[in-house]
């Protein structure tokens, strides 16, 4: 069996996590579990439970090792209507539906995750609001194009790493007065598997958008962190 996007995300976050030294690892953990509410679904920014943070929240319970309860996934689950959510949370939710069936594995072995992680369909829907998002240019929607496009395309390559900053990180787009973290994770995550060097040491600017409590920041002009930027963080230490 192929070894899917899907899979290979996976095991850079759980390398990511794997990179910690036990100190930051239980950090972080800390912090992560302060963002899930009693249904086992995580917050945004507004302290309210919100499918889209629970997709980040439940591939870092993955990739951390922290418990979960599946009856209360589940229940969680059933809450939505397919029908009623748009094109984004619709793709949100069947990835969390993969998630639970991930987390309800007794032991996390290569052999089942690569299979439950076998249809790459709804990932790449997801990269798609990437490139949507970036109208066709940009660091996110070059690195999704790279993602789906199995590396081949070297002027795509180059592209990439002409954005990254001498600061480490990447421009989300040419003429930002600065890199922000989502764009430095998704494209080290593309050039990951490239064999390519980069031009600038991305360590110090990961390290600086890391906080004392455990989360991560988008840039430094941000005050609080998120469980998406955890995801993030965790993402661009294993795709170094």
């Amino acid at each position: 069996m192929g070894r899917s996007v899907s899979y290979h995300l996976l095991q850079t976050l759980k390398r990511g996590a794997e990179r910690l030294s036990e100190e930051a690892r239980q950090q972080v953990c800390r912090y992560v579990m302060s963002q899930r509410d009693e249904s086992e679904a995580f917050k945004n920014r507004g302290g309210r439970a919100d499918l889209y943070y629970t997709l980040f929240g439940w591939m870092l319970c993955y990739a951390l090792d922290i418990s979960s309860d599946g009856s209360r996934r589940k229940a969680y689950l059933a809450t939505f209507d397919t029908p009623r959510l748009n094109e984004l949370h619709q793709t949100v939710l069947t990835l969390c539906r993969m998630l639970d069936r991930l987390l309800s594995l007794p032991r996390f072995t290569p052999d089942a995750v690569l299979r439950l992680a076998a249809d790459d369909e709804p990932l790449q829907r997801f990269f798609a609001t990437y490139q949507r998002h970036g109208s066709g240019g940009g660091t996110n929607a070059w690195a999704a194009r790279l993602v789906t496009a199995d590396g081949a395309d070297a002027a795509l390559r180059q592209r990439l790493l002409d954005m990254q900053h001498e600061s480490g990180g990447f421009l989300a787009h040419e003429g930002v007065p600065m890199p922000d973290l989502l764009s430095t994770a998704v494209a080290l995550f593309a050039l990951s598997q490239q064999h390519v060097s980069l031009p600038y040491d991305v360590h110090p600017f990961i390290e600086a958008h890391w906080q004392e409590d455990g989360s991560f920041v988008a840039t430094l002009l941000d005050e609080y962190g998120d469980v998406e930027y955890v995801f993030y963080g965790l993402l661009a230490i294993g795709s170094l």
